[in-house]
């Protein structure tokens, strides 16, 4: 495991927009290239088919890219997501396509965004030009807690978001929305939430950074109390920890190392605000699969709170566990 750093002020921001079959991924892609101010997107899909682009008038076809006449750039994944991205930037270069100053990668209903992640992060031939903005997972709203309950693939496209968009809020039920909220983040306490109705959302919203918000400290607070805290929904679970104590930052790396690397594919993700020792402003931590980003210092601390807020979600792994070894190796019990 290594940490990944992220110098990210002239790279192109990457939204991952995934969500179970149903959805509403393409009704949300369909109006975002829609809209005027988001002519400059390159869209990056599995198959050019499961994107309804009859509203989008096909100007011409260059080897697997599409330009719309609205001024969008359309490409399916064939092959590798590296050949893919790359390949979009050559044919800028080669001035075969406009440029382009936002990518959307959509992938499948049943795709672990995960492994999408860390090729944005960490393959050099991409990680140069684009950066990671955020995880966006679609919910629906109408059958979205019977997905919880049946399918694995909807709780961990959940357990990696910073934003679930809930779809269908115009014909789900108030009550049975609600409590696909609450279902939400006892799955990732960190996330934001968003009710959308037919897709609409202001695209620029879709692009702010993953650290632009933190931790939705009014929702990690609802749900964890104390200095340390878990939740279980299925064979996911999560675990927390509080404090206004300061932690050692080394003792925090190593412990933060150690996990990565002895239980990478157990980890789902991990968020949180750091106080260290040392002082000085707050520290962001996040992962999203076994890839873990260096830590990023913010500006201010989120809401004015001056504590260390850290959450994990995993599988397969015990919370007595995590918590056991986090207590030894970073707060020296």
């Amino acid at each position: 495991m290594s940490f990944t750093k992220d110098n990210d002020f002239v790279k192109v921001p990457v939204s991952v927009v995934t969500g179970f079959l149903g959805s509403g991924k393409t009704t949300l892609l369909n109006y975002l290239t829609a809209q005027p101010k988001m002519n400059d997107i390159a869209l990056i899909v599995n198959e050019f088919g499961e994107v309804g682009l009859d509203n989008l008038l096909i100007e011409s076809s260059i080897e697997n890219t599409l330009l719309l006449k609205n001024g969008c750039i359309c490409c399916s994944i064939r092959g590798d997501l590296v050949d893919t991205v790359t390949d979009l930037f050559s044919k800028v270069e080669n001035s075969q396509i406009p440029k382009f100053k936002k990518i959307i990668i959509e992938t499948t209903g049943l795709a672990n965004p995960g492994p999408i992640v860390n090729s944005l992060q960490n393959e050099n031939l991409i990680n140069r030009k684009c950066r990671l903005s955020s995880v966006i997972t679609l919910v629906d709203g109408v059958h979205g807690l019977t997905q919880l309950v049946k399918y694995e693939e909807v709780k961990i496209q959940i357990s990696q978001a910073d934003l679930c968009l809930v779809s269908k809020c115009d014909i789900g039920s108030t009550e049975k929305i609600a409590k696909l909220e609450r279902a939400i983040l006892e799955i990732n306490p960190a996330v934001s939430i968003k009710k959308i109705s037919k897709g609409q959302i202001n695209g620029d919203f879709l692009f702010r950074k993953a650290s632009t918000t933190s931790l939705n400290i009014k929702a990690f607070d609802k749900h964890f109390h104390g200095e340390k805290n878990n939740f279980s929904h299925g064979e996911i679970s999560s675990w927390s920890f509080v404090s206004d104590k300061e932690i050692d930052k080394v003792k925090f790396r190593n412990w933060i190392t150690m996990l990565y690397t002895l239980r990478p594919y157990a980890l789902l993700r991990m968020k949180g605000v750091l106080k260290f020792q040392e002082g000085g402003p707050p520290f962001l931590i996040q992962a999203v699969g076994d890839k873990v980003n260096d830590f990023e210092i913010l500006d201010s601390w989120p809401q004015g709170l001056t504590q260390t807020r850290l959450v994990l979600i995993f599988k397969g792994l015990t919370r007595s566990t995590i918590n056991a070894s986090f207590s030894r190796w970073v707060l020296g019990k």
